[in-house]
């Protein structure tokens, strides 16, 4: 494991969110509100412009309000001219219940854009009660909107290119040889060469990506996900076991991030960096819902985090987890899967 077992859990660092050369952003901004929405857009554009992004590179659009943004957003994504689009905006509550009809009508709005494209479209837009609680947010004690929706977006397109370089890992050394799925119990391997990876891994990672999909997707057909696993999992034995996991995180996905929030002081789990949200999801499932030896979970769980996460994703991960080790389950563990 890479951090003290009674260290605190802290967000990964964004040190690491580097663009490649020529990515292009978009910054669509709302002029509404515009004490406001100024503000999120400086955050954002120097976020940007620190982690290397060229000025020129990067365009802002402004819209006369929060309800324009999605519009614009899906045409900026459908262009194919920029690696990630970043929707800027604040909604302030009145008098009447006008405010929660734009939050929603934006929200799904945004989702939309990112899913009909394929492009990152990035939720930045405030929905506050007042305009000292929206202060708060866009530069404030509360921090900046803006520049944490430019650093998803940054660690977005990073995932994502991570994704489509494919698996690298090799699926001799993952093991060919199929558990006793009869019994439904995790296979012990007494590995001696420690630089050969365990033999669930695969899957592991297998499932963390199908998971990445859906997080990113929510409304995809659950066949191409079952589609994803059968291509990438031809050994049947791990097949079925990254299905048992994406299934099970699926269907006690309000459980797990509820146990997650209780572990990550003052953060939510929409507030984590993508990537590690669902390595803490599917580590949190085999935690909570098998008899996989805790010690193996959070390895494998902060090898993942090191895979596809960024510098400090491990430690993050780990913290959390070791904070959620059930005490019944605090026992020796003395095989490696």
């Amino acid at each position: 494991m890479t951090a003290s077992m009674n260290s605190p859990a802290s967000l990964p660092s964004d040190s690491s969110f580097s663009p490649a050369p020529g990515d292009r952003f978009a910054l669509v901004v709302s002029r509404y509100n515009s004490q406001i929405t100024d503000l999120l857009r400086e955050g954002a554009f120097d976020t940007l412009t620190r982690h290397g992004v060229a000025a020129e590179n990067i365009q802002i659009v402004p819209v006369p309000g929060a309800f324009e943004i999605p519009l614009v957003a899906q045409q900026l994504a459908a262009s194919g001219r920029f690696a990630a689009i970043c929707c800027l905006g604040a909604v302030i509550q009145g008098d009447t219940t006008h405010h929660e009809y734009i939050n929603q009508q934006v929200a799904a709005g945004i989702r939309e854009a990112g899913q009909h494209t394929g492009v990152p479209v990035l939720y930045g837009v405030l929905t506050c009660q007042s305009l000292t609680l929206a202060s708060e947010r866009a530069g404030g004690k509360m921090g900046n909107k803006g520049s944490e929706t430019a650093l998803a977006a940054l660690e977005l397109v990073g995932t994502l290119r991570s994704l489509a370089n494919g698996n690298t890992t090799n699926r001799d050394e993952a093991g060919s040889d199929a558990s006793d799925e009869s019994t439904g119990e995790e296979e012990e391997e007494q590995n001696e060469d420690a630089t050969t990876p365990p033999r669930r891994r695969l899957a592991r990672e297998t499932a963390l990506q199908a998971l990445f999909q859906i997080d990113l997707n929510p409304e995809i057909d659950s066949q191409v996900i079952a589609e994803f696993l059968d291509d990438h999992l031809t050994d049947t034995a791990l097949r079925s076991f990254a299905g048992r996991i994406v299934e099970g995180v699926h269907t006690r996905l309000k459980e797990l991030d509820e146990q997650l929030e209780q572990q990550a002081e003052n953060w939510t789990v929409t507030r984590m960096a993508a990537t590690d949200r669902n390595v803490l999801r599917l580590a949190a499932f085999e935690l909570l819902h098998s008899d996989v030896p805790f010690r193996v979970v959070i390895d494998e769980a902060v090898e993942l985090a090191k895979r596809f996460g960024d510098a400090r994703s491990p430690d993050f991960v780990n913290g959390i987890l070791d904070a959620m080790i059930p005490a019944e389950r605090r026992v020796p563990a003395t095989a490696t899967v």
